[in-house]
């Protein structure tokens, strides 16, 4: 007899197949799923397979996704948990035709560097 544990209603849980399923339009763009230092990988189907039942607590704690799953894609981008517990989709950065440089990288608050260096 399975033993099935009630979740309370202010946990909010999800599925991770589910989840990756629904923020990757394509899931044929799956390279692989694994660490984001690529020391642990699979492919997507075997991912698929093995955890397709596999819940975790969107916002941390007991049952937490592990801090540093990627999900690599084709075409150089990849989605990674942010501290909020949700997936999101990153993009490597491009450099720029007209770059420029830079003299400040420290400012008040969360300052973006072309803010930081807009009258440059």
């Amino acid at each position: 007899m399975i033993k099935q544990v009630k979740i309370p209603n202010d946990m909010q849980w999800a599925d991770i197949v589910d989840e990756i399923e629904m923020d990757v339009e394509d899931t044929d763009m799956i390279l692989w799923v694994g660490s984001a230092d690529g020391h642990y990988a699979m492919p997507w189907d075997s991912f698929k397979r093995l955890f397709q039942d596999t819940e975790y607590r969107v916002q941390g704690g007991y049952c937490a996704l592990a801090s540093d799953l990627v999900v690599v894609l084709t075409d150089g981008s990849w989605y990674e948990q942010a501290d909020n517990g949700y997936l999101y989709h990153r993009w490597p950065p491009q450099l720029q035709l007209n770059y420029r440089p830079f003299e400040k990288v420290v400012g008040q608050g969360s300052s973006s560097l072309g803010e930081l260096n807009e009258n440059d």
